[in-house]
This record gives C-alpha cells, structure tokens and sequence, in this order.
C-alpha cells in the first residue's frame, strides 16, 4: 500500500466514524417540538464533528468531541 492510499483509508474511516455520531445525534436539531437541554452544547459538538477533518494531525491523530449529556 501506498502512503497515500493509508492516508486515504485512515481518513475514509475517520469520516465513517463522524458520520455515525452526527447520524446518531440528528435528534437534537431535527425536533422542533422539544425543548433539549444543552442544545448550544449539541450544535458545538455536531459542529465540531464536522470540523473533525480540519484539526492538525488528521487522520492519523484525531481528538473526538466528547457527546454533551
């Protein structure tokens, strides 16, 4: 393999990672019913999911946002 398809594959695993976690927390922008609890702290960490790819280091060194409670 080269570097560039390591690269390529830790970045496309990264990506299926942050996917499952903004998937998982889409409850908390898609009810407008509901009032949730700690919603600026659910829009920095979805952003800063989405950010994910930006941070120094990716894909091999990635700090994961920590899910509000």
């Amino acid at each position: 393999m080269t570097e560039q398809e390591i690269y390529d594959s830790r970045a496309a695993n990264v990506r299926v990672r942050r996917n499952i976690l903004l998937s998982a927390s889409d409850w908390t922008h898609m009810v407008s019913d509901r009032v949730i609890e700690n919603q600026a702290a659910w829009a920095t960490y979805r952003q800063d999911l989405r950010n994910i790819t930006e941070q120094d280091g990716f894909p091999n060194s990635v700090n994961w946002p920590i899910e509000p409670k």
